[in-house]
């Protein structure tokens, strides 16, 4: 009866909503974001990033979805980035993740997405960062980043298993523990969508209640003028020579990492590393790799992949391997986990993009965990390639 009570109002408040914002105005929200240009999909916002309309309405036959995290806004207004190099209309890239955006929210952005999405390229970066805590993505972190939206959508579809579902949202739901209210709401998705609890009125206002997160979620990034104008380059990317780019990103480099011995960008390595850089060495000497909950969100999205019968690549980049070093990650501490993604991969027939042996490669790295100059060039080169060829 409580339900019933809270649905009824729930559809009271929705009319009374729907009465006041008239049509134009809700559609002056979606033309703010539905664009025919690279402003959405190199967009850095939360809302787009937990919006399925925003991401889906923005993809072209000509994009490919780049899921990763902090490396993809890190050096987002350099030239060398893939903002620059593929600002044109026949290739561009919808980039989706900030730090933090690890493999359980991917997953659950896959389970949203995923049926919409089957004939673009899908590239997923993995990050050997991720798993070096044994508890897999902090509690905040995952608060911070997960989206209710896409949590709901992977829940209601049809597509993914049972089995597949309940490892999903018993994982979210451990992780929103420290949120009542949002843990309550994950709780009701198990309820409904895995033990069959509830009836027609129960998914009715689940159903109800997404819908009115989502435009919230939506009016939000209109409100605060979420989006950058970005118009394109041009129609047509330009016949790259990728050489003569990772020549020209290589004498940048050597001006802006001058400053120390580990081809660091100046201002980061005066900004976190020169005040602290003696107790630094040997820091991070008790990291490992081998035993993390990562791991096991990692086949949480596999699972979703394999339900949804989608076709991606994974992009393992590397460490800065002299920095980690220094810090007392060494090299055999590191391949624990580059080695386990890829055997995870294989075993899940997922093609990997390998970067893990440019370590030690100069102006490969920005700072101690993020692409930089001649890493980029490597991966868009390959991106390219990859779109191209398929």
């Amino acid at each position: 009866m409580i339900k019933l009570r809270a649905f009824l109002i729930s559809v009271i408040l929705v009319l009374i909503t729907l009465l006041i914002l008239d049509k134009t105005y809700i559609k002056k929200i979606e033309d703010y974001y539905r664009v025919n240009d690279n402003s959405i999909r190199y967009n850095t916002s939360y809302e787009k990033y937990k919006s399925k309309d925003m991401i889906l309405e923005n993809m072209t036959p000509n994009t490919v979805l780049l899921l990763g995290s902090s490396e993809l806004t890190t050096t987002i207004n350099e030239d060398y980035h893939p903002k620059k190099i593929f600002n044109y209309g026949d290739f561009n890239i919808m980039q989706v993740g900030v730090g933090n955006s690890q493999n359980i929210i991917h997953a659950a952005t896959l389970g949203s997405i995923g049926d919409d999405v089957r004939n673009n390229e899908i590239v997923m970066i993995q990050s050997i960062q991720w798993f070096d805590n044994k508890n897999g993505i902090l509690k905040d972190a995952f608060l911070s980043r997960i989206s209710d939206e896409h949590v709901y959508n992977t829940m209601a579809n049809e597509k993914i298993s049972k089995q597949t579902k309940e490892k999903f949202i018993n994982r979210v739901i451990e992780l929103s523990s420290t949120n009542k209210e949002l843990n309550d709401k994950y709780k009701s998705y198990k309820q409904y969508f895995v033990e069959g609890k509830g009836n027609v009125i129960t998914g009715e206002f689940l159903k109800l209640n997404n819908y009115i997160h989502s435009f919230k979620n939506k009016y939000s990034f209109y409100r605060n003028k979420g989006k950058e104008n970005y118009p394109m380059s041009g129609e047509k990317t330009p016949n790259y020579n990728w050489e003569q780019l990772k020549e020209q990103v290589t004498s940048e480099a050597i001006e802006k990492t001058n400053n120390n011995d580990y081809q660091i960008d100046n201002t980061y390595y005066d900004k976190y590393i020169r005040n602290k850089y003696d107790q630094l060495k040997n820091s991070s000497k008790n990291t490992k790799y081998d035993d993390s909950k990562e791991y096991d969100d990692l086949d949480i999205l596999l699972s979703i992949v394999k339900d949804l019968n989608i076709k991606m690549k994974f992009a393992i980049l590397p460490a800065n391997g002299k920095w980690s070093d220094y810090t007392g990650i060494d090299s055999a501490t590191r391949q624990v986990a580059y080695n386990k993604i890829k055997e995870i991969a294989q075993k899940n027939n997922i093609e990997v993009m390998d970067y893990s042996s440019k370590e030690y490669e100069e102006y490969y790295m920005f700072d101690a965990m993020h692409l930089g100059w001649r890493g980029w060039i490597d991966f868009e080169r390959d991106l390219y390639k990859f779109a191209k060829e398929n």
